[in-house]
C-alpha cells in the first residue's frame, strides 16, 4: 500500500518572514520512525513537499527515509491563508495522490499493520463535538454559499493523523469540498475551528453524504500514553517544546528504537543531531 507524509512550509513562513525553515528535533525523529515503521510492513511511503521543504530534507541528508520525495505541495497553497489553514498542504497533497492511498502525519507512528478494507474510510480516531472546537455551522463566515440542508451537523469528526480513502471519487469529493470551504472563508484570527472543520468534520459529513462506511484505528480515549499499537504525539509536542527533559527523553528513546529496529538507517541519527549543533 502506498502511503505519504506531508511537509508544507507555508505556515512557518507566514509566521517567520526571515530565516530558514526547520523542524523540531522530535518532529524529525517521529517522521523517521513513522516512515520506517510503515516500510517495515512492506509498504512504500512518499514524502510530499513544497520547494522549501524539499530543500530542507535534502540539506539534512535524510531523504532516503522515504521511497521518494515528491514536490507537489504548492508553495503558496493556491491562495489559501496559511495562518488560518495551517493544514491546507495536507489536503492539497491528498488531492494529487491517487487512491487507494494512506495519508500519515509525521507525528503518527504505526507499530501494528492496520487492516484497510476496500470499501471503507479508515481514520485515526473520532472526536467529540466540543462546541469550543466544533461550533454550529452558522459560526462560519463565508464569501459564498457552502452549507447544504442535508449536511449532518451531528456527524462526529474524524482525526486525519491517519487517513485511508480507498476510492478516488470519494477522495476527490471530500478534498474538493474542503478546498472550496477554505477558499471561501472570510479572513479571521480563528486558527482552530475553521481548519478542523475543513479537515476533520467535513470528512465525516462527506462520508455520510456518499454513504461510505468509516472505521478508526483507535478510540480517542486511547490517545494518552502508553500507546502500543499506534503513537500519536498529539499534545505531547507542546510539552516537548516547553520541557527539555521530555524532549530529551523522547529523542533518546527514538534513537534507541531506530538503532534496534532499523539499524540500516542509524546513520540518520548523527545527521539529525548535527543539524542542531550549527
Amino acid at each position: 500500500m502506498q502511503a505519504f507524509h506531508i511537509i508544507s512550509t507555508a505556515p512557518y513562513f507566514a509566521e517567520h518572514k526571515n530565516g530558514a525553515y526547520f523542524m523540531d528535533k522530535f518532529e524529525l525523529y517521529s517522521a523517521a520512525l513513522s516512515a520506517l515503521s510503515w516500510r517495515s510492513f512492506g509498504g512504500e511511503i512518499t514524502l510530499t513537499v513544497d520547494k522549501a521543504g524539499e530543500k530542507y530534507i535534502n540539506s539534512l541528508g535524510i531523504s532516503s527515509l522515504w521511497n521518494k520525495v515528491l514536490p507537489i505541495v504548492p508553495d503558496d497553497l493556491e491562495g489559501i491563508d496559511p495562518k488560518m489553514f495551517w493544514a491546507a498542504g495536507k489536503l492539497l497533497a491528498l488531492r494529487e495522490m491517487p487512491a487507494p492511498a494512506v495519508m500519515i502525519d509525521t507525528d503518527f507512528i504505526i507499530w501494528k499493520k492496520p487492516e484497510l478494507p476496500p470499501d471503507k474510510i479508515v481514520a485515526a480516531h473520532r472526536e467529540d463535538l466540543n462546541p469550543s472546537v466544533y461550533p454550529p455551522f452558522e459560526y462560519f463566515k463565508l464569501n459564498r454559499s457552502f452549507f447544504k440542508n442535508n449536511m449532518n451537523e451531528k456527524a462526529l469528526p474524524l482525526n486525519t493523523a491517519f487517513l485511508y480513502i480507498p476510492d478516488e471519487s470519494v477522495k476527490q469529493y471530500y478534498v474538493n469540498r474542503a478546498i472550496a470551504f477554505m477558499k471561501s472563508a472570510q479572513p479571521c484570527d480563528d486558527r482552530l475551528r475553521y481548519m478542523v472543520f475543513a479537515e476533520q468534520r467535513l470528512l465525516s459529513i462527506c462520508a455520510e453524504e456518499l454513504n461510505i462506511g468509516v472505521q478508526t484505528l483507535m478510540d480517542k480515549d486511547e490517545l494518552f500514553f502508553p500507546q502500543n499499537d499506534y503513537t500519536h504525539l498529539w499534545g505531547a509536542k507542546q510539552v516537548m517544546r516547553e520541557n527539555s527533559g521530555a524532549l530529551n527523553d523522547f529523542c533518546q528513546r527514538a534513537r534507541e528504537r531506530i538503532t534496534r529496529d532499523f539499524p540500516v538507517y542509524s546513520y540518520i541519527i548523527p545527521l539529525i543531531e548535527a543539524s542542531f549543533l550549527q
